[in-house]
């Protein structure tokens, strides 16, 4: 089966879906996987072969591994830009995400989950400047936390003004470093405006910045403050 082929008019596209614990990616968000399946490898080999994305979703019910799991119907789809081929057929990937689409029927569940989706588009929608600037400011300084934690300081940030970039920046390192509900991330996916996104993104973003502060100020007492 070649991915992504239109079966049923110009709004739905038939989709492979790969179903992840944990994981919930977001448009411009680098993902990379190990794949070990047999299911997963012959689908990620196809993908690969025809330069086609598969589906991303977070699982509601279920495992990764085994019978189907039962996923959210808002994911995004990964298109892969590197594969390193291991023994045994396995490879090691890196996707990156692209659009955010919703389930409208699964069509086939072995070996793999394979859906009708369609692509969600952004609502248009002014986002706040002063938002914006809120959110670069916590992001700043979650950056120099993260700076500082490493044994180094950067006081020059560069964070974009861009509040789609913006968010896949923060909701990037933030996934990286602080543990976040699944099911408070895919509420932010399944946002249809930069604004609401950025809204929900702020609060999570200040108290990983609490987070991170606490844990610079108990491991590097003399770095974690600043005199000025």
């Amino acid at each position: 089966m070649e991915p992504s082929r239109n079966i049923l008019g110009d709004d739905l596209i038939e989709l492979p879906l790969f179903p992840l614990n944990s994981v919930v990616l977001f448009p411009g968000m680098k993902l990379p996987l190990h794949i070990f399946e047999e299911r997963y490898k012959a689908m990620i080999g196809a993908c690969s072969e025809h330069d086609a994305p598969f589906g991303v979703l977070l699982i509601k019910e279920g495992q990764e591994v085994g019978d189907p799991a039962h996923p959210f119907q808002i994911g995004t789809t990964a298109r892969i830009t590197e594969v390193q081929q291991l023994e045994d057929g396995r490879m090691n990937i890196s996707t990156l995400g692209e659009r955010r689409f919703e389930v409208v029927e699964i069509i086939r569940q072995v070996p793999h989950l394979v859906g009708m989706i369609r692509y969600l588009e952004e609502e248009p929608a002014e986002v706040s400047n002063v938002l914006v600037e809120e959110v670069r400011k916590e992001f700043s300084q979650f950056l120099r936390h993260q700076a500082t934690i490493a044994g180094g300081w950067n006081s020059q940030i560069d964070v974009t003004a861009n509040p789609t970039q913006l968010f896949s920046d923060v909701i990037s390192s933030l996934s990286a470093n602080v543990e976040l509900p699944g099911e408070l991330r895919q509420k932010m996916l399944e946002s249809s405006t930069n604004q609401q996104r950025l809204e929900q993104l702020l609060p999570v973003l200040s108290r990983g910045n609490q987070i991170m502060r606490e844990h610079v100020e108990k491991n590097n007492p003399f770095r974690g403050h600043r005199l000025n």
